[in-house]
């Protein structure tokens, strides 16, 4: 009863948002807004580099943090003896996964985008972002592997299978629908994120669309911040345009993480 009330609150609280969001986002709703680039000027701004640079830094994070996840969740799983090393890593990642993402915003500025000369660009975001994603989706990844039964692994044993043969062909198709599902809200999650892009550089007006990770670091989170702290009443639509936009992109990745995961569902079944 109380999981259901607490439900629909939440349910209400998002639908007032989007409804929101929508109706200050009227006015900049046409065609140009989705690929206009950003301008100081309300009548002139539009989304298309920020929604491009958004797509660059989704495929950068789970490229640079799904595979290195996984691996590293296989690894203390399945062979990492337990005890002590493994209790301090596990409460590492653990305590990793809460750190705000702000602090990681610092992490990455003096690493990627100072120490290692990235500079402001997409791939310093997409390293940082993939460093925030990662410890979300090593504790999923490794839940998922954990809930897969002991028989299973016991059952291919007695076979004579390899512990590779075990994990690759039991473990990790049995574990795959939790994997996808936790590595995805992690993801989706990270996406979202505004703090650690404003402090690596994020650019506020950019004339062009980004064609590769060189290019300079761009957002809808960070174009919201940024036309929100505009003081000319027009960029509100437009801040809330770009909300829209952001939301709309939240959802469609959310839609294929579940078709995905129905898949590896009839593929493991």
């Amino acid at each position: 009863m109380a999981c259901g009330v607490a439900a629909a609150m939440v349910a209400a609280a998002f639908l007032t948002m989007a409804v929101v969001l929508v109706a200050k986002a009227w006015s900049a709703a046409d065609l140009g807004f989705l690929f206009d680039p950003s301008s100081r000027v309300a009548d002139r701004a539009g989304i298309g580099p920020a929604l491009a640079g958004t797509l660059w830094l989704a495929a950068l994070t789970v490229a640079f943090a799904f595979p290195v996840g996984v691996g590293t969740a296989v690894y203390l799983e399945e062979y990492l003896p337990p005890g002590g090393v493994a209790v301090v890593v596990s409460g590492a990642v653990a305590n990793l996964a809460g750190v705000p993402s702000v602090v990681y915003g610092v992490a990455g500025l003096a690493l990627f985008v100072r120490g290692m000369g990235m500079g402001p660009t997409l791939l310093a975001g997409g390293c940082t972002l993939a460093a925030l994603a990662l410890p979300t989706v090593i504790v999923t990844s490794r839940a998922a592997i954990r809930a897969v039964p002991r028989g299973l692994r016991e059952a291919a044993y007695s076979l004579g299978a390899t512990r590779w043969q075990v994990v690759r062909g039991q473990v990790l198709p049995a574990a795959a629908p939790g994997i996808v599902t936790g590595s995805c809200a992690a993801f989706i999650r990270t996406v979202g994120e505004a703090a650690p892009l404003l402090v690596l550089g994020a650019v506020s007006v950019m004339t062009f669309a980004p064609r590769s990770p060189a290019d300079p670091l761009t957002s809808l989170p960070t174009q919201v911040f940024a036309w929100s702290t505009r003081s000319q009443q027009d960029f509100a639509a437009v801040a809330a345009g770009a909300g829209v936009a952001l939301l709309l992109v939240l959802l469609v990745m959310n839609l294929v993480a579940r078709v995905v995961r129905r898949r590896l569902q009839g593929v493991s079944a």
